[in-house]
This record gives structure tokens, sequence and C-alpha cells, in this order.
């Protein structure tokens, strides 16, 4: 089954699925973009051989569609509640303490305890409160123990 916080594969590389949506009947995964060249890439996931099918640039996501009757779990979404402990989540490890310092309408600014990073193959994990969705990890500032992840309001709103 596709769902948030599995793995997916690229040039011999884990990644994780941050989020599986529905638009307009269509079904896709969303990933960061920073792990791919572009448009067109490949990848596996759950065995099946896709390729990214649109970057969105001003987020910095990918969107990979998914063939149809793949089995997947549709990702439910929630509201970041600032200065809350939130959880990033992947099927490789979790993250317990993580808290939403800031979230703005497209990001959201986490603050992490600085033996406990999130390592490079985390990216794209989904950030969990209340068991939903509110966000999905992007990058990380190891000399601040900060992160930055692309909020869930981006992925509500998203229309292709």
């Amino acid at each position: 089954m596709i769902k948030s916080g599995n793995s997916f594969f690229h040039n011999g590389k884990r990644g994780t699925i941050g989020a599986v949506i529905s638009l307009k009947g269509v079904l896709y995964m969303v990933t960061v973009s920073h792990i791919f060249q572009g448009e067109g890439d490949r990848l596996t996931v759950d065995g099946k051989r896709l390729a990214v099918t649109r970057i969105l640039k001003d987020h910095g996501l990918a969107l990979i569609e998914l063939p149809a009757g793949s089995e997947v779990e549709i990702t439910e979404f929630g509201s970041p509640a600032e200065l809350e402990l939130a959880v990033l989540i992947n099927d490789i490890r979790t993250i317990h303490y993580c808290r939403v310092v800031n979230s703005g309408a497209s990001l959201l600014f986490l603050g992490f305890q600085c033996h406990d990073m999130p390592e490079p193959e985390d990216s794209g994990s989904p950030i969990v409160q209340g068991g939903k969705v509110i966000g999905i990890m992007s990058s990380t500032t190891l000399d601040t123990c900060m992160g930055m992840a692309v909020s869930s309001n981006v992925l509500r709103s998203l229309e292709i």
C-alpha cells in the first residue's frame, strides 16, 4: 500500500512520500522536489516504476501520478498548531520531539533537539500533529537545530 511516510527509491537512494492526494479523481504521491533533476525522472515505489509528473517550483514539491487501481491510503491533513509538539514519521524512523515554532501560509518552521535531527533521507517525511499531516519536511539547519516544512495549507489548495 502506498501511503504517507513510506519509502520510494530514486537513483539508488531512499526517499520518503510526504502525502498521497487525489486531484480531480487522479491519485498522486507528493514529496520534495530537490531530490529530482526534473519532470520525467524515474523512481520506484511499492514495486512500481513511475515518473515525476510535475514539479511545483514555487513550493519545492514533486507530484508523481499513481496508476489507476493503486492501493493507497489518502493522507488526512490537519492545521498546524504553533508551539505544540509534532512528530516526524517515516518507515525508517520517528523523531518524537519536534515543535512547530512558527507557521505561515506556506511554510512551517520547526525546532528539533540537536541530538535528534532529521537526516538527508528524512527529507519529504510527513510532520504529524494529532494523527494528521500538517507538513512535509523540506530542509534543516544543523547549527540552529531548526527545520522547514511545506505546510499542509499548500497541499490542501493544490489544483492542477
